[in-house]
């Protein structure tokens, strides 16, 4: 188990995780995230996306470790009232 302390929509969240975990499942297990979803768990179809940085990556295949020391937007960041389009 390693400590991360992650940047999430513009929050920070501090976890006790292996670094290979999925970000996807760090963010829906661990923080309750729920808004990005999981389904191909591949990273083909797009469903687990999230921003690290500004720039769209599937958290199914991207390690926690990898997204540490990034700004991580996921959908229920997009508007905090559930506004945007895609939420």
């Amino acid at each position: 188990m390693e400590t991360f302390t992650l940047s999430i929509n513009d929050q920070t969240y501090t976890v006790d995780v292996d670094g290979q975990t999925p970000l996807l499942w760090v963010l829906r297990d661990n923080l309750g995230l729920t808004g990005t979803k999981y389904s191909c768990g591949g990273g083909h179809c797009g469903s687990c996306t999230v921003h690290l940085d500004g720039t769209a990556v599937r958290s199914c295949i991207t390690p926690v470790a990898a997204a540490a020391s990034q700004e991580i937007t996921t959908i229920e960041g997009l508007s905090p009232d559930g506004s945007h389009p895609l939420q």
